[in-house]
């Protein structure tokens, strides 16, 4: 086993490799612990939207911060407190820049729900039943407060982008997506039968085919 982590610890260079002392593992651990749950925690997130958008390309990247993640968990099972911090510290910065690609797709999802969703309300506010009826009064009063909040959460998303919190843009922009959903299926039924079950089981961080994922693999 020494040998085993002799050889792992060859990559990195002496420019590169950690302190190793009592008070460095001291504050490794707790960093180390904390990074265990959250990088976990936003890799399953990955997993759901990469299997959700499998076309996208993102499944490499995936791949790649699930084996980093691997890594740190292995130097902690083996007590290497030091290691685990740099891998999983690693690991860290490269699963935020998936989020990072992944929070540019939703962003132009959204927008284009959005988009959608406005030039609805717009023609249903100038149609002149709108204005008699009640009912239909009450439907372009509700989606225009839905349509309002599906902007708030954009804007939240947008902010979130601008201080590098990819993944809480990324939940952001679900939101926002799932208010545009319910004017785009109200408002035009037909149209928007099936056509948003993906983004659906997405938004809810659920994987719409589970079971075929599970045989393609």
């Amino acid at each position: 086993e020494a040998e085993e982590k002799k050889e792992e610890k060859k990559e990195y260079s002496p420019a590169e490799r950690p302190e190793e002392n009592y008070l460095a593992r001291f504050h490794a651990l707790d960093r180390v612990y904390d990074l265990m749950r959250s990088n976990l925690e936003q890799i399953y997130m990955l997993k759901v939207i990469v299997s959700n958008f499998s076309d996208q390309g993102w499944n490499e990247g995936y791949e790649s911060v699930y084996k980093g993640y691997k890594q740190g968990m292995d130097y902690y099972y083996k007590r290497d407190i030091i290691y685990a911090r740099v891998e999983l510290e690693d690991n860290k910065k490269n699963i935020g820049e998936i989020y990072k690609k992944v929070a540019e797709k939703y962003k132009e999802q959204t927008q284009g729900m959005l988009n959608q969703c406005a030039n609805m309300i717009l023609n249903l506010s100038l149609d002149e039943r709108a204005r008699s009826n009640p009912d239909r009064s009450n439907v372009l009063n509700r989606n225009m407060s839905r349509l309002r909040i599906a902007y708030g959460q954009y804007d939240d998303a947008d902010k979130a982008i601008m201080e590098h919190r990819y993944q809480t843009a990324v939940l952001h922009y679900r939101v926002s997506k799932t208010y545009a959903i319910r004017i785009l299926e109200q408002l035009n039924p037909e149209d928007a039968k099936g056509k948003y079950d993906v983004h659906k089981a997405d938004n809810l961080n659920r994987i719409l085919n589970p079971k075929s994922e599970e045989s393609a693999q």
